[in-house]
């Protein structure tokens, strides 16, 4: 199982909340193909809230290879062409991570958390194997710390399956991808002055680590 991550900077003016304006059409259009795909299991869509200009979508397929083989349909290019119709130049980022737990709907879902924190770890595309099982025990033990969070609504993180480029790497990237789901932004701001905090955020920004960024999105379940 594997879950799509896309980040798409919309023209301006787009209104995706109005189901009559031509982007509002684009969208229910996008997601009737989706439901129509062998492999498909369900998607979350919103905007960013620091740049309310970029539209993150995830999707949840059975796998990496359910969603290639919906791109190799004939109908997948005019499919595209729609979409790309309210996207502003490219879109930024399309990777697929392999999340735990799967599906990650309670951090990601809008039902269960109104604002998901998203982030973006950076390492050497060949890092070593124990610098890999280290951070994945770092985020074991960092997420036990954001159980007892006031606000916390749940976690869901995993490698990245395709490698990718960052000015703070020299060549490609492997990437980790976080999402925590909380109540609201200043949940979150008020979890980063809590000692918890303090005393385990060493988990998450390890030596070997060489970029990192951080998101909120107000996803909303289809």
């Amino acid at each position: 199982m594997a879950t799509e991550i896309a980040t798409i900077p919309l023209k301006p003016g787009i209104d995706l909340d109005d189901p009559s304006s031509a982007a509002g059409k684009v969208l229910k259009n996008t997601f009737s193909v989706l439901r129509g795909q062998d492999g498909y299991q369900r998607a979350y869509h919103g905007r960013q809230v620091e740049s309310p200009n970029i539209w993150q979508l995830l999707v949840d397929w059975d796998s990496v290879d359910a969603h290639k083989k919906f791109m190799a349909q004939p109908y997948y290019e005019p499919f595209g062409k729609q979409l790309m119709s309210i996207v502003d130049g490219d879109i930024q980022f399309l990777r697929h991570a392999h999340l735990s737990p799967h599906p990650p709907s309670a951090a990601v879902s809008g039902t269960t958390s109104p604002v998901t924190e998203m982030i973006t770890h950076y390492f050497s595309a060949d890092i070593p194997e124990p610098d890999q099982s280290s951070f994945e025990s770092n985020m074991e033990e960092f997420a036990k710390c954001l159980e007892k969070a006031e606000g916390f609504k749940g976690f869901a993180a995993g490698w990245v399956v395709e490698e990718a480029e960052h000015e703070a790497v020299e060549g490609k990237a492997r990437l980790w991808q976080s999402c925590v789901g909380w109540q609201s932004v200043e949940a979150h701001m008020a979890f980063r002055e809590t000692k918890d905090f303090k005393d385990n955020v060493h988990l998450i920004r390890p030596d070997f680590k060489k970029a990192m960024t951080v998101h909120h999105t107000k996803f909303t379940e289809v």
